[in-house]
């Protein structure tokens, strides 16, 4: 049953698209949002309080203290740096891993019981160092990847000339450049679709578009609505303890071959978090980008690793 959500970072495109979703959909009877902008976070306080007086009985409110993290049963986290030019999400690492790190002594002091979504990029090893840096059970940090399945999926509906809602598909892999596109997972209205290599290739090709696109403008806007529809289904799953399958990055303990690491994969989810990762069975192909991929990934949490030790300094 809905509780108590929080968010860290609730003032920025990402945290306040996501507050709004999570209210207007009634999945959680406290909403708590946390933000170094005060006047900004207060103003869609007041936006949002008034958005969901006749549709929902949901209270939000702006956090007073760390405190205010007691007795959650989700936080999102969509804190981050300042906004920079970038080319890879993996450039935000150093940028972001200091916040990481102060986010997670607050959910060990004061929520040790929630489940945790990071939704800062880089959003794998950012959710690896949160499970390395509370000492929590792995099953409680989830890494909000689901961006790259819905782009996949719009992608394939184009070149597929179908409409997209009728489509389904999910990357595994990296939130990044490595991201595996499982074309083995597509179907349209259910049916599988075999298409010829050039047209996964064409596919393929527009995945660095993606971020290209969104850093040309220059803006410091990121994908608030988009992140805000994905993370909604993640916390409706956690909290109706629904079992519903949804990509997301999680610490591998052995599954795909891997330890170590944070990657998306597919998941069950409820209410304590995951319950279930699901190991696909691949055709070579596909399991070969997956292994490129997350031994990618396991250099770039090794680096975490390397970084959180004592002697070394964020700051």
């Amino acid at each position: 049953m809905p509780g108590k959500v929080s968010i860290i970072g609730a003032a920025g495109t990402l945290g306040s698209c996501a507050a709004y979703a999570v209210a207007t959909q009634g999945l959680c009877d406290e909403l708590v949002l946390f933000d170094i902008n005060e006047n900004l976070l207060k103003c869609h306080v007041l936006d949002l309080e008034t958005a969901v007086t006749s549709i929902r009985k949901v209270r939000v409110r702006a956090a007073e203290s760390d405190k205010d993290l007691s007795g959650s049963h989700v936080v999102i986290i969509a804190a981050g740096a300042p906004w920079r030019f970038i080319e890879s999400r993996m450039e935000l690492l150093r940028d972001s891993l200091p916040i990481i790190k102060e986010v997670a002594q607050k959910v060990k002091a004061y929520c040790p019981q929630a489940v945790v979504i990071t939704a800062t990029n880089p959003v794998d090893p950012l959710n690896y160092g949160m499970v390395l840096l509370t000492g929590m059970d792995r099953k409680q940090f989830i890494g909000y990847s689901f961006n790259d399945s819905f782009r996949f999926r719009m992608m394939a509906a184009r070149r597929l000339k179908v409409d997209s809602t009728s489509v389904e598909g999910l990357t595994i892999g990296e939130h990044g450049s490595h991201q595996v596109m499982l074309f083995s997972t597509l179907r349209v209205n259910g049916n599988p679709v075999d298409l010829p290599e050039d047209e996964k290739q064409k596919i393929r090709d527009e995945v660095p578009k993606a971020l290209q696109a969104y850093e040309s403008l220059g803006t410091g806007r990121t994908t608030g609505w988009t992140s805000a529809v994905g993370l909604s289904d993640i916390v409706s799953a956690v909290v109706n303890d629904s079992g519903r399958v949804l990509p997301a990055s999680v610490t591998l303990n052995g599954e795909y071959g891997y330890s170590g690491l944070s990657a998306s994969v597919p998941v069950k989810l409820e209410k304590d978090g995951v319950r279930e990762i699901i190991v696909l069975q691949l055709p070579p192909e596909e399991e070969q980008s997956v292994r490129e991929s997350l031994t990618y990934l396991k250099e770039v949490c090794q680096s975490v690793e390397d970084l959180l030790k004592p002697s070394k300094r964020l700051d």
